[in-house]
């Protein structure tokens, strides 16, 4: 038997994430944002945790995006589509955990 009231708890006491493919270069103070790990330069994964932006690589390196917010999400996302048990399936579903290093997919 399910407790609905525990259930209902544990999802209250998740953060809402958001993550939205974004094939094209990202330039928020117009300089066009590069990995650190593998310099690419398009084809990322903007995530949302709360009011941090975090973007990821398809080569999994991920960093916070301080230039970044909310409002960025807003053109891109239109609602729910997945919903993830965790940040690794949701990485690997999406592909951005590394497998895909080197490949520009958008």
């Amino acid at each position: 038997m399910t407790d609905h009231a525990n259930t209902e708890h544990d999802l209250a006491d998740r953060p809402v994430t958001r993550a939205v493919p974004h094939p094209e270069p990202l330039n928020p103070r117009g300089i066009v944002i590069t990995c650190a790990a593998c310099s690419a330069s398009r084809d990322w994964l903007l995530i949302q945790v709360r009011t941090l932006v975090f973007v990821r690589c398809r080569c999994a390196h991920e960093w916070q995006a301080h230039d970044l917010g909310a409002g960025d999400f807003d053109g891109s996302y239109s609602g729910p589509e997945t919903e993830w048990d965790s940040f690794e399936q949701m990485y690997r579903g999406l592909g951005f955990d590394g497998l895909l290093r080197g490949c520009y997919l958008g």
